[in-house]
């Protein structure tokens, strides 16, 4: 789903000479009802994340000016503010996108913007992700390795490093299977009607099939499998901790407990992790049933497939309300 365009619902024969495709005017795309509704929807939630995004980095700004000379963001505000540099690309990308495409239907953008773009879709949609991944991976560290974790002060910055170059190299095929293709009448005229699809990027249908698989899994599937071990060895940890010592949570210093900031910031990942699978959990189950059986575009109506689209655009509205929640 996060590789296909709003009007992307119809597979003909290629045509090599000049990427047209035939298609009758009765066939063509326009802005419904319900569409009109995900526009709307969109955009307000495209204010609302810019705000609670934008508001958050500057706090951030304005915290480390306070801070005396010489020291250094915390290792939690760093990830934190990657993940809401992550979270506002997003926001700045996907949403107007989406939005501005719905209302125009085609694409005037031409050649050059409909690879850019779409590239820039799909980059802005792993960042989060991968920072999520990163977020878990510190939080199950800290709780598990603290000595080596604080022996080695740029192993979180070596990871958002990994996050935001790995995003950069996973959405490259994007420059490549996108294009535009004209759509022709019945008489063969090309007509003024224009799109940007994957139409006749893959020489097999596997190899979208794979590369769709791709994407899926490292945008949800590893993303959440692996922030359900971490949570889950955590947990296991600290009901070790528990187990041995009940009164080791409630030290300040010690270089076997487990302070309380630590165990709130933990409380603070875990919510991620739940906004993160909760918003978009239905997004991506209706991929894969788009991509095992297409014909499910008749079965599920718009209002339902908008609806899902706009649950997953919640969750970079949610983040900052999680930190601003847990920094109280």
């Amino acid at each position: 789903m996060a590789n296909s365009a709003p009007s992307e619902q119809s597979h003909h024969h290629c045509s090599a000479v000049n990427s047209s495709l035939p298609l009758m005017q009765s066939d063509l795309p326009t802005l419904t009802l319900s569409g009109k509704i995900r526009v709307t929807v969109t955009f307000f939630l495209f204010l609302l994340s810019t705000t609670f995004n934008a508001s958050f980095l500057l706090k951030l700004q304005k915290w480390t000016q306070k801070k005396e000379k010489g020291k250094k963001l915390s290792r939690m505000k760093v990830l934190l503010k990657h993940l809401t540099l992550a979270n506002l690309l997003e926001t700045l990308i996907v949403m107007p996108l989406d939005g501005i495409w719905n209302i125009t239907v085609q694409w005037y953008a031409g050649e050059l913007l409909c690879k850019v773009l779409s590239y820039l879709k799909l980059f802005s949609m792993y960042t989060p992700a991968f920072m999520m991944v990163v977020i878990s991976l510190d939080r199950f560290l800290a709780i598990t390795r603290p000595l080596a974790v604080k022996s080695n002060s740029k192993l979180g910055q070596s990871m958002i490093g990994v996050a935001w170059l790995l995003s950069s190299i996973f959405a490259g095929p994007q420059l490549y299977i996108f294009r535009m293709i004209h759509l022709t009448d019945s008489s063969g005229q090309t007509g003024g009607f224009s799109q940007c699809v994957t139409h006749c990027s893959f020489p097999q249908w596997w190899h979208q099939a794979f590369y769709n698989f791709f994407t899926f899994s490292c945008l949800f599937i590893i993303p959440f499998l692996i922030m359900l071990i971490c949570n889950a060895k955590i947990i296991f940890t600290l009901t070790q901790v528990l187990h041995q010592d009940p009164h080791k949570l409630q030290l300040n210093q010690s270089k076997n407990n487990i302070p309380r900031a630590r165990l709130r910031t933990l409380e603070m990942t875990v919510a991620f992790a739940i906004s993160f699978t909760v918003c978009w959990t239905p997004y991506y189950v209706l991929g894969i049933w788009y991509w095992f059986d297409p014909e499910m575009l008749n079965k599920v109506s718009d209002p339902v497939n908008h609806f899902f689209f706009l649950f997953a655009l919640l969750n970079p509205c949610f983040d900052p309300l999680i930190y601003g929640y847990f920094s109280m």
